[in-house]
């Protein structure tokens, strides 16, 4: 094993402990549990739930089998509830010192009992949430837009992560949704499969389902890396999907153009792109047709310098929310997904800080406009906390130039 990843998960270890001990010793604390026999049971299952999502990864690695998947999926859950216990604990905390300083006759264990009971049900609720996305409608307007593709219905989805814990039941139940929407055009803005292996076949057969009257077109996010790419394309190829990789196509006067993650150098890598093009002697300056940039990550197109994990580093930590490449294209709109917007409460705070506020939601930069979808599954954790698991639903208008 390199060393690196030892040193990873050995931080990644230190990290849990740390979590759970803060939530138990303060749970102790604030019930006075005392009698030597409960406080063993405590810490013993403190030990337990610090380790299982570690073992669980593993397990499933593995060998995959009911138990070990069911394993999996308590374990990731936990790992959700303890976010949301650790910020009722921070404010039990604060509430408490605040009780003292007013000199206030509330007891400790109360005011931890309802705040955990709050917790509890919050992070049940996270949980329903993740296996039942909402649509997101919006109406958008786009320049040079075909008379044919006025108020149709563009349908993206991003995020599915198809694997063990969205599995064939979500998927079809995704396919239900998008059908029932009636949509004219679908696009997956990536990271439709998780990154964790499993019986991807399986799981993406119900997507064949998925209908839309001009096509379905799919770009590919990090975690098809993580799946391995060619490995993870060969799935897709199994479906009605067209796989843009850097490419442009014209639907009809409405353009599509799919950049692969993790970007592209410069928009000569664009295949079919006309004011890029070489062997037009004229190359245009503008773009005379309604265009929709697709890529998974809110940041800009440019490819960043470094060995993959240098790339994956800045992605992630020091994403480039310039759009400085992708202003060039002139696009109507950009559709990514890869934030999550946090996923789970207070994590949301950390994308909107790392994101410069595109990590959800419609936001302009001048004459660009980019909708970050927070995605239609989840990773990791299946909780849901900030904002529901979305597809979204947008209906073309046409707009002055």
């Amino acid at each position: 094993m390199p060393v690196k990843l030892i040193i990873f998960l050995f931080v990644v270890l230190l990290l849990v402990v740390g979590m759970h001990y803060a939530f138990f010793r303060s749970v102790v604390h604030f019930f006075s549990i005392s009698r030597p026999a409960v406080k063993t049971i405590t810490y013993t299952l403190m030990a337990f739930l610090s380790l299982s999502f570690i073992t669980a990864f593993f397990l499933i690695h593995w060998q995959a089998n009911a138990w070990t998947i069911w394993y999996y999926r308590f374990a990731a859950a936990w790992m959700g509830f303890l976010i949301h216990f650790l910020v009722a604990i921070t404010a039990i905390w604060v509430m408490i010192g605040a009780v003292q300083l007013s000199k206030m006759n509330i007891s400790h264990q109360t005011v931890a009992a309802i705040m955990l009971s709050l917790a509890a049900a919050y992070s049940a609720y996270s949980l329903w949430s993740t296996f039942h996305p909402c649509v997101r409608e919006m109406t958008i307007g786009f320049k040079n837009l075909p008379p044919s593709w006025e108020k149709t219905k563009l349908v993206q989805l991003s995020d599915v992560h198809l694997g063990y814990i969205h599995g064939k039941t979500f998927a079809e139940r995704i396919v239900s949704q998008v059908n029932g929407l009636d949509p004219d055009l679908i696009l997956i803005t990536g990271d439709l499969l998780d990154g964790v292996n499993g019986n991807y076949e399986e799981f993406i057969e119900p997507l064949n389902r998925l209908r839309a009257k001009q096509g379905i077109f799919f770009i590919t996010g990090n975690h098809e890396h993580y799946v391995g790419i060619e490995k993870a394309l060969n799935i897709v190829k199994k479906t009605k999907f067209r796989i843009l990789d850097n490419e442009l196509v014209n639907i009809d006067g409405l353009e599509i153009v799919g950049i692969s993650y993790p970007g592209i150098h410069s928009l000569d890598d664009i295949a079919n792109l006309p004011e890029h093009d070489p062997k037009n002697a004229a190359p245009k300056t503008t773009n005379n047709h309604a265009r929709i940039l697709l890529f998974h990550t809110p940041t800009n197109l440019k490819k960043n310098s470094g060995d993959r994990a240098d790339r994956h580093f800045s992605t992630y930590w020091m994403p480039d929310t310039s759009f400085e490449l992708n202003k060039k294209l002139n696009c109507d709109l950009q559709l990514s997904g890869h934030t999550h917007h946090g996923q789970i409460f207070p994590l949301n705070l950390v994308t909107h800080f790392l994101f410069k506020k595109y990590d959800y939601g419609l936001n302009h930069n001048g004459s660009f406009r980019i909708y970050t979808t927070c995605g239609t599954g989840s990773w990791g954790p299946p909780l849901r906390s900030p904002v529901r698991p979305e597809i979204v639903l947008i209906r073309p208008v046409a707009e002055d130039s």
